[in-house]
């Protein structure tokens, strides 16, 4: 006699861990990091899109995504700031085989100052 014993999967929906918040402003001599992170069976992969609901990509040192699902915005000079870029809506995306959520929007503004040497007269 043979008995085979299977472990019953159990699957589970993505829910956020952290949810990035509704709005992030930074200056361009600082950069900024948005995380998001969510919980899942299996683990859900993390993803983010723009205002207009395309998927978002890495640009190089201008919006890099991280392993962990964060989102970062490094440090610029004003000459590299991008309105599509630093003044705009992103949303945060869990997905699994079980389901996928949304974040809230999170508004994102970068503040690109030129600082130029004052002129005396």
């Amino acid at each position: 006699q043979f008995y085979c014993i299977t472990a019953a999967a159990s699957f589970v929906g993505p829910s956020f861990l952290k949810e990035p918040p509704s709005r992030v402003d930074f200056a361009n001599e600082t950069g900024a990091r948005i995380d998001c992170s969510a919980g899942g069976s299996p683990p859900p992969n993390i993803s983010w899109l723009s205002g207009d609901g395309k998927q978002v990509d890495s640009i190089p040192q201008t919006r890099e995504l991280l392993a962990n699902g964060s989102l970062l915005f490094p440090p610029f000079r004003p000459s590299g700031y991008r309105q599509d870029v630093h003044a705009t809506t992103y949303r945060c995306v869990a997905e699994n085989t079980v389901g996928r959520i949304h974040s809230r929007d999170v508004r994102v503004r970068a503040d690109a100052q030129n600082n130029y040497d004052k002129l005396c007269l």
